[in-house]
């Protein structure tokens, strides 16, 4: 039998529940008694989407800017490498579909945790997005702050702050403003299919030279001593073609680095008449950068190579020509594989 002191305290629990739950409510309201009509800040940008000549992603710590050309989008950090299009273009639609559905504080201490303070300032976490016309018209002018998840698994939600305004908003919409500025970049250098590639030669920083060519579905290593075995055959199949999906990590102009410092390469050819050659080249000493090297490819198309392999070839050619990439530390210990990184000592030897 429940006693008259428990239910007495059961019942004051549930009034202090059903009393917090009705100060939330309040709460709530008084809030959104701060909203606004939803309305959309830049609703004549998707009518003038087409005059857009330049995007600026401003960060504290890398600034991307995005420009149009005759022959496509480009990224002038990297010194004008094409853009992934389609990003560009989904970013102005939202843009131009974002709808301010809260007003939120104007104290700039307060807009600093919803990662609204001026990119300007030091330790700033927005991002400034600027877009403007060939004739000079800044479309947008906006900082873009932290994302807040919809509860009830509606459209997305992110904090704003039109950037000449100390005023802050809760929009709804998605703004995808990726991270650092290769993530706008289409990433594969080339994609030579790993079924059709016979053979590899690479060579070492250190000059030494690794032959390895296909026999069946794996491949061999040419001159292998008796005194070495494979330690793992994925490894040397690995190393033979890694040129099927070759992904960059960053890119540059090739212009202005020393392809003859001797750091190595590599050589692979496939059954339908492509040679595909990379080498290395490394920033001058008497130039800012870092030590590691970058990648160059070059294509070579035999005479009588066929009709698809003729217009892969082509293709690699026009996308990798002038250009020179920065590869992840896992494709780079693949193209610079050697004897001993492959073998290890046979039983007995």
């Amino acid at each position: 039998m429940i006693r008259r002191r428990t239910v007495i305290l059961l019942g004051a629990a549930a009034l202090a529940t059903t009393l917090g739950a009705t100060a939330a409510v309040i709460d709530r309201t008084a809030e959104t008694r701060t909203g606004v009509d939803a309305v959309r800040p830049y609703p004549t940008l998707e009518a003038k989407a087409g005059d857009v000549s330049q995007v600026q992603v401003l960060r504290a710590d890398a600034p991307i800017t995005l420009i149009r050309t005759d022959a496509g989008w480009i990224l002038a950090e990297r010194d004008g490498f094409p853009v992934r299009t389609d990003l560009v273009r989904k970013l102005l639609f939202d843009l131009g579909q974002i709808e301010l559905i809260e007003r939120k504080t104007n104290d700039a201490e307060r807009s600093a945790r919803l990662n609204l303070r001026d990119v300007a300032q030091k330790d700033s976490k927005a991002a400034r997005v600027v877009v403007t016309t060939s004739q000079g018209e800044t479309l947008v002018d906006l900082h873009v702050g932290k994302k807040r998840e919809s509860l009830t698994g509606g459209k997305p939600m992110v904090y704003v702050r039109r950037s000449h305004e100390a005023q802050t908003y809760l929009a709804e919409g998605e703004l995808d403003l990726r991270g650092g500025p290769v993530q706008w970049l289409p990433r594969e250098i080339m994609n030579i299919p790993k079924d059709t590639i016979v053979s590899a030669t690479l060579t070492s920083a250190s000059g030494e030279v690794l032959e390895l060519v296909r026999s069946g579905e794996e491949f061999k290593i040419v001159g292998l001593p008796s005194s070495r075995k494979v330690t793992l055959q994925y490894s040397v199949n690995n190393a033979a073609t890694v040129i099927d999906k070759l992904l960059f990590d960053d890119v540059r102009s090739a212009e202005g680095l020393d392809f003859n410092a001797g750091l190595g390469g590599g050589v692979f050819k496939t059954k339908d008449g492509l040679t595909i050659t990379v080498d290395f080249g490394a920033v001058p000493a008497d130039q800012a950068g870092t030590a590691e090297p970058w990648l160059r490819a070059e294509v070579a198309v035999a005479d009588d190579a066929t009709e698809d392999a003729r217009k892969l070839g082509e293709a690699v050619r026009a996308q990798t020509s002038g250009w020179a990439y920065r590869l992840s530390s896992y494709d780079m210990d693949r193209l610079h594989a050697t004897l001993e990184s492959l073998t290890k000592p046979a039983e007995g030897s």
